[in-house]
């Protein structure tokens, strides 16, 4: 398998400041697309933006999260009503990451009763497929938190 490189961070994202010396966030990744969640898992390692811990089903992310917690966790919505279950039990407190963690998903669709759903979810990126990497990477940047600063 080929390893894309990059040779440095993205650029900032309009809204977030991605400092070259922040440390990768720990990424919990769910997505059952073998070639999509190794290219992602890769370029987000390589760009030092985070250290994703890959999983292809929302079954092994719920024994993940019950155990370790993650800065952030990018889910696929193939498995939407899994999904959305497990997105209530993290707002909810009942697992082991912060209720507020950042959480980002990919899905094939839409419509206005899950996008509503997602908001309630405080979901803060939703990518429709088809993609492009760039977009499912400027989304891990959005999930880093802000960068404190040192002047203050």
């Amino acid at each position: 398998m080929a390893v894309i490189h990059a040779p440095q961070p993205l650029p900032a994202h309009p809204h977030v400041a991605a400092a070259p010396d922040a440390p990768p966030i720990s990424l919990l990744l769910v997505e059952p697309q073998f070639l999509l969640r190794r290219t992602v898992a890769a370029v987000a390692r390589d760009m030092r933006l985070a250290n994703p811990k890959e999983v292809t089903t929302i079954e092994a992310a719920e024994t993940l999260i019950s155990i370790k917690a993650y800065d952030a966790l990018f889910l696929s919505m193939d498995e939407e009503a899994a999904a959305l279950e497990l997105m209530s039990r993290v707002r909810n407190g009942n697992t082991q990451c912060a209720a507020d963690v950042p959480i980002a998903v990919t899905a094939a669709a839409c419509g206005t009763p899950l996008a509503l759903r997602l908001k309630q979810l405080e979901v803060k990126r939703l990518i429709l497929r088809p993609f492009k990497v760039k977009g499912v990477l400027d989304a891990i940047v959005a999930l880093r938190p802000l960068p404190v600063d040192k002047a203050a």
